[in-house]
């Protein structure tokens, strides 16, 4: 799994930074897109692009299907449920699309999408890891624009270029290492701006990765900028956007300006830190998992100096346990 952390400031002037575990910290293409967020309900327009990378044009048997095209199928998961709405389109060598997330899917206000490569002739999810996105924002509540790239896997390093990836045929999208790179164990937010009153508004978005029936704990080690640290958890449902102060208090202004802090370390005035993120325990009305795999992304407001921000964390460890999706209140076994 690879990840970008990205900057965007107001109006529609924006700075990718890249970020992954690779030796020279370039992300990489994948055969499965998450972005995180998609949003229709705050003005202004959400826009998705995938863009497919193989610049294969020699035909296919003597057909005019092109070795390099391939399909790739949009599952849009809203918030309230996991219930997903899809589209499948057909992207040949070096083709890219960008969609606006309000006229393609109309009837979902917000959650998350995921995007997957799929084979032309046969419709089956493939090992095809030459899949590249990005998404942003352009609505007054973000004040003027934010970039977040998507979480990009690559299919597993035991199937073949071209291979089913449903391995156990379960039409589930197994983030296991065998259908496609495992998630992160622990996710590390390497700095926040404090929660002060309006003027500074740190939000968080958690992807749940156990069901669509399961609600997700998460156990945070908050640190200041004088390595006091302090814990709190959070619980959420399928897909959250929340404010940091509505997890812990410790996210705002007000109480770390309290702690033992260093007096000459701030961003215009506000106090920061950082913080980690470990999944707790998954439940339902019928089981429950312990570590379970989620996902986060990190987004900053500052008023004062009118700056909105987005970023994926770094990541620590791997664990097998992540889907897309499970339904019913049973987690996956495979």
């Amino acid at each position: 799994m690879t990840k970008f952390s990205s900057l965007a400031l107001a109006g529609v002037a924006v700075l990718g930074l890249a970020v992954s575990a690779s030796a020279d910290s370039l992300d990489r293409t994948g055969s499965l897109l998450l972005y995180p967020l998609f949003d229709n309900s705050r003005g202004g327009l959400y826009t998705i692009t995938v863009t497919n990378t193989n610049n294969d044009t020699n035909p296919v048997g003597g057909s005019q299907l092109l070795a390099g095209t391939v399909d790739v199928e949009f599952v849009y998961i809203r918030k309230e449920d996991c219930l997903e709405f899809n589209r499948t389109r057909r992207l040949t060598p070096n083709d890219t699309l960008t969609v606006t997330t309000l006229l393609d899917n109309p009837n979902q206000h917000m959650g998350y999408v995921y995007v997957f490569a799929k084979s032309p002739t046969t419709g089956k999810a493939i090992k095809f890891d030459w899949l590249a996105g990005d998404s942003f924002q352009v609505a007054p509540g973000t004040m003027g624009g934010v970039d977040i790239p998507p979480v990009v896997f690559r299919a597993a390093t035991g199937l073949a270029a071209g291979a089913n990836t449903d391995v156990d045929n379960d039409n589930v999208r197994d983030l296991n290492g065998s259908e496609y790179e495992r998630v992160s164990d622990q996710l590390l937010v390497p700095r926040f701006i404090a929660d002060d009153n309006g003027n500074s508004t740190p939000e968080l978005i958690l992807v749940g990765l156990t069901g669509q029936s399961f609600q997700t704990i998460v156990n945070f080690l908050i640190y200041n900028d004088n390595e006091e640290v302090f814990s709190a958890q959070y619980t959420f449902e399928c897909w959250q956007r929340v404010l940091l102060r509505q997890i812990n208090g410790a996210f705002t202004q007000t109480f770390l300006a309290t702690t033992n802090h260093v007096a000459n370390e701030n961003f215009q005035g506000l106090e920061y830190g950082w913080f980690r993120m470990d999944g707790a325990v998954a439940f339902s009305t019928a089981a429950s998992v312990q570590n379970p795999a989620f996902l986060a992304v990190r987004i900053e407001r500052n008023l004062a100096s009118n700056v909105a921000m987005a970023s994926l964390p770094y990541g620590i460890g791997e664990q097998s346990n992540g889907d897309l999706v499970q339904h019913g209140p049973f987690p996956d076994a495979n």
